[in-house]
């Protein structure tokens, strides 16, 4: 059965990665335009319109440790 799946952090390390692998399901890699991860509401609305049956949360931020540092409320919040 194909399943529909929204991947968050699609244009990072992992997610690319992902995108290059072949698979009869229906993978969609949102930007951070389209789906911003620390809006609930553009959570909601997204997932609404998408409808899908699996959700892969890869977002976040990384390295270099000084951005967590420098923000680190948005570093939680996002990870």
């Amino acid at each position: 059965m194909t399943k529909k799946i929204i991947v968050t952090g699609g244009s990072g390390r992992f997610g690319n990665i992902l995108k290059g692998y072949k698979t009869k399901h229906n993978i969609f890699f949102p930007t951070k335009k389209e789906l911003d991860i620390l809006d609930f509401k553009n959570i909601e609305k997204y997932l609404k319109k998408k409808k899908p049956d699996i959700l892969i949360h890869l977002a976040g931020l990384s390295r270099p440790m000084k951005i967590h540092e420098e923000n680190i409320s948005k570093s939680i919040d996002l990870n």
